[in-house]
C-alpha cells in the first residue's frame, strides 16, 4: 500500500510539471505574435500627405517568365546613315570593281602576249639549232667532194692555170657557168673559203644586169664573212678584164689559209 501511494505522488508531481511547461510555451508564442504584429505596422509607409502626387508602385518582379502573352513587341527600325553617304559608297564600290576588272583583262593580255612571245623566240631557238646542227654536220663532210659530185671541175683541169692559186686556193667552177661563175675556193684542207663572181667589165659598162646563183651553190649555208671587189686584167679562162666580186666565208685572219 505504501509504494502505491508514492506512485501516486510522483505522477501528480509529473503532471503538473507538464501544465508548467505548456502554460510557458502558450506564452512565449503569444508574446512573439505580439513582436511580429509591432514590426509589421512599423514597416508600412507612412500615408502621403495632401496634394502630394502618388507614386506608382514598383512592379513586382517574378524570376521566371509569365505564361500569359503580352502585346506584340514592336519591330526595331534600323539606324541607317545619310542617304548621300550609301549612294556615294555604292558608286565607289563600282568605280573599284570597274577597274579591278580593267586590271585583270590587262593583265591576261600581257600573260597572253608573254606566251606567244615565248614560243616565237622558242621556234626561232629549235630553228636555229637544227640549223646549226645541219651546218655542223655539212662541215664535218668534204666539200670539195660534195661540189665534185655537182659538177664543179677544178679550173686547172680546164684551161693553163695553176692548181693553187695564191690568195684564192683551189678553185672550182661549173664549165658551162664562165666567166661569171661561180668560183669556188677551197683551202689545201678542202674546206669551203669564198665564192667568187668574175664580173666583165665589158657587161658593167654596157650596164648589163647580171643573174647569179645563190651564195650557198652547194647547198650549204656558209656564213658571209666579208667581201671583197677589185679589178683584174684578166688570166687563163677569163681572158677579158673584169673584176672579182669575192664573198668570203672566212675572216680577214683565215685569208691566211689561202695566201700562199
Amino acid at each position: 500500500m505504501a509504494r502505491t501511494a508514492a506512485s501516486q505522488v510522483s505522477a501528480r508531481a509529473r503532471a503538473v510539471a507538464c501544465g508548467r511547461t505548456m502554460m510557458i510555451a502558450v506564452a512565449l508564442i503569444v508574446a512573439i505574435g505580439l513582436l511580429a504584429d509591432a514590426d509589421h505596422a512599423s514597416a508600412q509607409p507612412a500615408p502621403p500627405p495632401p496634394g502630394a502626387t502618388q507614386q506608382a508602385p514598383y512592379p513586382s518582379y517574378s524570376p521566371f517568365p509569365s505564361l500569359t502573352p503580352g502585346p506584340p513587341a514592336q519591330a526595331q527600325t534600323p539606324v541607317t546613315g545619310p542617304v548621300g553617304r550609301s549612294e556615294e559608297q555604292r558608286r565607289a564600290a563600282e568605280q573599284y570593281r570597274i577597274w579591278r576588272n580593267a586590271l585583270e583583262r590587262r593583265r591576261q593580255k600581257r600573260q597572253l602576249a608573254a606566251r606567244k612571245q615565248h614560243q616565237v623566240e622558242k621556234k626561232q631557238k629549235a630553228a636555229k639549232r637544227k640549223e646549226k646542227r645541219k651546218n655542223l654536220a655539212a662541215s664535218r663532210e668534204n666539200q670539195r667532194e660534195i661540189a665534185e659530185s655537182k659538177g664543179y671541175k677544178p679550173v686547172s683541169d680546164l684551161v693553163n692555170f695553176p692548181k693553187f692559186f695564191p690568195g684564192l686556193g683551189i678553185i672550182y667552177v661549173k664549165p658551162d657557168t664562165l666567166p661569171l661563175g661561180p668560183f669556188l675556193c677551197f683551202d689545201r684542207d678542202d674546206r669551203l673559203v669564198a665564192t667568187v663572181y668574175m664580173v666583165p667589165v665589158k657587161d658593167i659598162d654596157d650596164h648589163k644586169t647580171l643573174d647569179a646563183v645563190g651564195l650557198t651553190p652547194l647547198g650549204i649555208n656558209a656564213p658571209v664573212d666579208h667581201v671583197s671587189f677589185y679589178f683584174n686584167p684578166g688570166h687563163p679562162g677569163v681572158d677579158m678584164p673584169h673584176y672579182h666580186f669575192v664573198i668570203w666565208h672566212v675572216s680577214k685572219k683565215d685569208e691566211a689559209r689561202v695566201a700562199q
